[in-house]
């Protein structure tokens, strides 16, 4: 007899895993095409602050890509190992928490703010529509 919690606890974990590993691996990339400012402490609030205002537009909209594929690929992940959606609601959820947490820390652009809440979402309902045959089979 299968434990269903343990199945869920583990398909959550799993997705969890996948979902930081894409999100560091796409923010990575991202910092490789658009390296940081020279001059900038990052351990200063003040410098903290003006990142914002001065790395390019296309360096914000990698980690809101990266937002969209860790949801999405941690949610898939997290669907097909719990053999049920529920998981990959749970992933969408603490990525939407870690994204909204990252717009905290110091000052983003509005827009980002409100991707953080939205873009996690989206990944995970296109999760959900790309494994559609398999959930219902």
């Amino acid at each position: 007899m299968e434990n269903t919690w343990v199945r869920l606890i583990l398909a959550t974990l799993a997705g969890l895993i996948a979902a930081v590993f894409i999100v560091g691996a796409v923010e990575s990339a991202g910092h490789m095409i658009f390296p940081p400012p020279e001059g900038l402490d990052m351990t200063k609030p003040e410098d903290q602050a003006r990142l914002m205002e001065v790395i390019p537009t296309g360096a914000k909209v990698t980690v809101v890509v990266a937002w969209f594929l860790g949801s999405l690929c941690g949610a898939a992940v997290a669907t097909l190992v719990g053999k049920t959606i529920t998981p990959g609601w749970i992933v969408a959820g603490f990525m939407v928490l870690a994204s909204i947490f990252t717009t905290q820390m110091f000052p983003h652009p509005t827009w980002m703010v409100v991707a953080a809440i939205f873009v996690p979402v989206m990944g995970k309902l296109l999760a959900d529509q790309l494994l559609k045959s398999r959930l219902s089979s």
